[in-house]
């Protein structure tokens, strides 16, 4: 790939990537979003499916035993743009405060490189365009169990960075990012005036109590084990003279060991039957994994940072995250890896982080992703 095709590929690319951020969408809802990398398919003569799930579309190209997948997730936030661009949102309330626009149009970028040279690819590549990677409910797992991975052997994705200057690739060998419990409890009680509290349930108290424990237990249960116990409400009773007969929190627990969490998640319950008996109440939980942890391959890393380092990008490596990402539904599947391309700029003020306002990429650094991208399946 020399400098006039990847200038070429990249300048295509970023009026791509402007029109997706003025029409920014969320979740599921994508319908201008689909429409617009849809009709670039099209235009570029590449054959897709909306199979797989709502608001999502897979195309294929090449042939060969061995079929590489390439991720791009699609979605927006729920957030308003302050950022003055001439692109800004059009979409009052939403905006691209994650970047997605660019991963979007660099996979676009990177079809339009492949179909241009696809009797010369060593290998099918599938190309993934996902919705709902923000959302509750993960794009990514509706992929995965409409058998989008199906035949696929290796799986591939990007995500721009801010903390990373532009014109960098970066990555992390092994754990990565971690898994995801957004848990809901609710202690129930019995409500009674507070002049006669014998007469109720104190379902704040049960919280409470749960509450202390289910924080020394998960420190005690961790060992060397990694992980974040973050209970981010907390709410119970309606007014001062009445004891409460329920009480809820929203906790989210991050963690990269499976079985450690099942520890957990086995300690929680034991908790909250031992503190609901003696209280006389009851509890609900809902304990739901969102994302798996994101583990990069060992040998998929490697062969990725030779390739890039081997197409002159820098390489810089990533330290470990507790954020999520539902890429990890993928890795269920298949070995595979996620790697950073680098936004930040301080000349252009590119150094926000994600799922701010304000937030604006080094588009410069796009040009990284689909060199190393391309680079990367031709090597494959």
């Amino acid at each position: 790939m020399n400098e006039q095709q990847i200038n070429d590929i990249f300048s295509y690319s970023l009026s791509i990537r402007r029109k997706l951020h003025m029409y920014p969408e969320v979740g599921f809802e994508l319908p201008k979003t689909v429409a617009i990398i849809g009709e670039e398919l099209h235009r570029l003569g590449i054959s897709f499916t909306d199979k797989y799930g709502k608001c999502s579309l897979v195309a294929e190209l090449g042939s060969g035993e061995k079929t590489l997948a390439i991720r791009a997730d699609i979605d927006a936030l729920p957030i308003e743009e302050k950022t003055g661009l001439p692109f800004a949102s059009t979409h009052a309330g939403k905006m691209h405060a994650c970047g997605h626009d660019s991963h979007a149009a660099v996979l676009l970028g990177v079809a339009k490189y492949l179909k241009e040279h696809e009797s010369e690819l060593p290998c099918k590549v599938r190309l993934v365009f996902q919705p709902s990677e923000e959302g509750a409910v993960s794009g990514a797992k509706m992929m995965v169990d409409n058998g989008v991975m199906d035949g696929v052997d290796e799986v591939i994705c990007t995500h721009c960075e801010n903390g990373l200057d532009s014109g960098n690739v970066g990555i992390c060998y092994g754990d990565y990012m971690a898994a995801c419990v957004p848990a809901t409890l609710r202690f129930i009680g019995k409500a009674s005036h507070a002049a006669i509290p014998e007469a109720g349930i104190d379902a704040v108290a049960m919280a409470v109590e749960a509450y202390m424990q289910m924080k020394e237990m998960v420190a005690a249960e961790a060992g060397e084990d990694k992980y974040i116990w973050n209970v981010g409400h907390f709410s119970g009773g309606t007014v001062h003279n009445i004891v409460p007969d329920s009480c809820e929190m929203y906790i989210s627990f991050r963690f990269y060991n499976k079985e450690f969490a099942s520890r957990v998640e086995n300690r929680v319950r034991e908790i909250c039957e031992a503190v609901s008996n003696k209280y006389g109440g009851k509890y609900e939980l809902s304990w739901i994994m969102s994302t798996g942890s994101i583990h990069n391959d060992e040998n998929v890393t490697a062969k990725f940072e030779k390739c890039v380092r081997d197409s002159g990008i820098p390489v810089a490596f990533m330290p470990q995250k507790k954020s999520s990402e539902d890429f990890a539904w993928f890795l269920e599947k298949t070995p595979g890896m996620i790697f950073r391309f680098g936004t930040r700029s301080e000349e252009k003020g590119c150094t926000a982080l994600a799922h701010r306002s304000d937030f604006m990429i080094d588009e410069d650094g796009m040009k990284t992703a689909i060199k190393a991208f391309c680079s990367y399946v031709f090597r494959s």
